[in-house]
């Protein structure tokens, strides 16, 4: 089939008989979005994961923060009404040409930070963060996020052992943290 004949217009720049696929997360955020919005739920994340019928689609999920530090937990009831209702919409709209495998589930304790906003979200809160390159000589480093300003994450962290600790604040410039996930704390 050559660019001309196929159902989605050829995109400037990109050769005859290639055809420009839609972003199927984009379809499947778009999809689901207003049926978590209905349970009270926002969405987090969609992963895809394989090809083929064995693939893996992975909606991430949480409910809305009220306070700086967290809200209500995602139950397993809340997962499994997403799961049902997201399924059938993406059965009817069928964004997937292929089988897959449905999973709904909760960022878990230790979630990743993804992105400035969640930085101000989880102010107060311990985070562990992966950098390249290092900054002050730490390429790994666990701190309490203060604040996020002029594109940089301000954490405190401890310095030291035993009774011979002190608190230093750090920079981390956000270009320069690869990962950055919550710290579980009891």
């Amino acid at each position: 089939m050559s660019g001309r004949d196929h159902p989605y217009l050829q995109a400037e720049g990109v050769p005859q008989g290639t055809a420009q696929v839609p972003d199927q997360q984009a379809r499947i955020r778009r999809i689901a979005e207003p049926i978590l919005g209905s349970l009270g739920l926002v969405l987090v994340d969609v992963e895809m994961r394989g090809r083929g019928p064995n693939s893996l689609v992975r909606v991430v999920i949480e409910r809305p923060v009220a306070g700086q530090t967290g809200g209500e937990s995602v139950t397993v009831q809340d997962c499994e009404r997403a799961h049902v209702l997201v399924g059938h919409a993406l059965d009817a709209d069928d964004p997937i040409a292929h089988r897959y495998v449905l999973e709904v589930s909760s960022p878990g304790l230790d979630r990743p930070i993804r992105n400035a906003g969640e930085y101000e979200r989880f102010r107060g809160r311990l985070a562990r963060f992966k950098l390249a390159p290092p900054v002050a000589g730490l390429s790994v480093v666990t701190g309490r996020i203060m604040k996020l300003e002029e594109g940089r994450v301000v954490i405190e962290y401890v310095v030291g052992h035993g009774r011979r600790t002190e608190t230093r604040e750090l920079a981390l410039p956000l270009a320069d943290i690869r990962e950055a996930r919550l710290e579980v704390e009891f």
